[in-house]
Parts: structure tokens; sequence; C-alpha cells
């Protein structure tokens, strides 16, 4: 198995405000590609075709991590960048 880590800093004081971004994010995921997800303590984890996302946040950053299945391997590149979107659109501050 391949793997995607990355974390950044949310810039929120509201975890709840967090959490719910994460909530839009793991809902728009999981119908772009098919798959489930639920919450884990703080992480929301996601699963599917073979891949399992882990998404989760403290009082200063958002981590993730994804393992992706060898028939996924060659979409690593593209993933990260569509990860650093997501992030941009859903936890940078204007």
């Amino acid at each position: 198995m391949s793997e995607i880590k990355m974390q950044r800093r949310h810039g929120y004081s509201d975890l709840d405000d967090v959490r719910s971004r994460i909530e839009g994010l793991a809902d728009r995921v999981s119908d772009k590609i098919g798959g489930t997800w639920n919450w884990e303590g703080n992480d929301a984890v996601c699963k599917a075709r073979g891949a399992k996302a882990r998404v989760g946040y403290d009082e200063e950053n958002v981590s993730i991590e994804i393992s992706l299945p060898l028939m996924l391997r060659p979409l690593q590149a593209r993933l990260e960048s569509k990860i650093e979107e997501y992030y941009g659109r859903y936890f940078e501050r204007d």
C-alpha cells in the first residue's frame, strides 16, 4: 500500500466549525467517488475502492492520512494535488 500523509494548520478557534468543514469535505468526497465515512473520535474515516482515508483535527491542525491499494497508486500525485485544493477550499482563512 502507498500512503499519503499531510498536516496543515487550520486557523480556527471553534473546533465545531473545523468538524463541520471536515464533514462537508467527507460528504463531497464520498458522493464523488463512492464509499462511506464515519466519525471515530476526532477522525473522519472514509473507505472507498480499497482505499482508506483518515482526516483528523485538533486545536491547531488538520491531518490527512490515506492508504492507497496497488491499483490506485498511479493516481497518488493527482490525489495529493486534489487534497491541497480541498484543503485550501475548506480550511484556509480569507
